[in-house]
């Protein structure tokens, strides 16, 4: 039977995020506007991706899309979350920093230290539960005044989470705006190509259908 089935809006729905992450919709609130299609595009795909739970084997599922999803999570295995083409950045970004507080020890400010040698699934993995999950304040805007303009600038979230459920260790998250905007763009392609298995007939069918939102 044919028609468009859940997966093709499943995939558009994605694929739609990606598209705003890669050319943003026209705002002064950028920052905030990249977060929501970051944690969008996070959610929706860790949740469909995690089909196997917290052991992650594949199953003998009878949904070919189950599959199709659990190949988005083995392909983030093996990769870290420090390296392309996630590239979480490690540097301080000069953009993050204040007018006058620039300096040679200032720009090589290490950061994200905590997640060097953290696989992409298990940081996707933290990070949602963190987004998801935190009790009390666990996301905090990252923003300094302008000494030159007197303007406050958002630079990114911190977030902090325990490193895993029940643990007293907790891990220090900065996430700056182009970091949400690469990574989520990466995973949402991710998604979308595994989703339609590399069949560009799926891809032209989702891309092209005529799935309308309702106001």
């Amino acid at each position: 039977m044919g028609g468009i089935s859940d997966e093709h809006v499943e995939w558009a729905i994605v694929n739609r995020l990606k598209a705003m992450l890669d050319e943003p919709p026209k705002t002064t609130f950028n920052v905030t506007q990249s977060f929501a299609l970051f944690s969008s595009v996070l959610l929706w795909t860790k949740n469909r991706a995690w089909v196997a739970g917290n052991h992650g084997v594949r199953g003998n599922w009878d949904n070919p899309a189950d599959h199709l999803a659990h190949d988005v999570r083995e392909a983030m295995r093996g990769k870290l979350i420090t390296e392309a083409p996630w590239s979480l950045t490690q540097i301080i970004p000069r953009i993050a920093l204040v007018d006058g507080d620039d300096g040679p020890a200032k720009r090589q400010r290490r950061v994200n230290d905590d997640f060097e040698t953290m696989t992409a699934e298990d940081f996707f993995k933290w990070l949602r539960d963190a987004l998801a999950h935190g009790d009390g304040r666990t996301i905090c805007p990252m923003h300094k005044v302008s000494p030159r303009t007197g303007n406050t600038l958002l630079a990114g979230f911190r977030i902090v989470f325990e490193a895993e459920r029940g643990a007293a260790r907790r891990l220090t998250l900065d996430l700056f705006h182009a970091d949400m905007r690469r990574m989520g763009g990466t995973l949402a392609d991710l998604f979308c190509k595994a989703l339609s298995g590399g069949d560009r007939y799926f891809e032209q069918e989702a891309g092209t259908a005529r799935i309308e939102e309702t106001a």
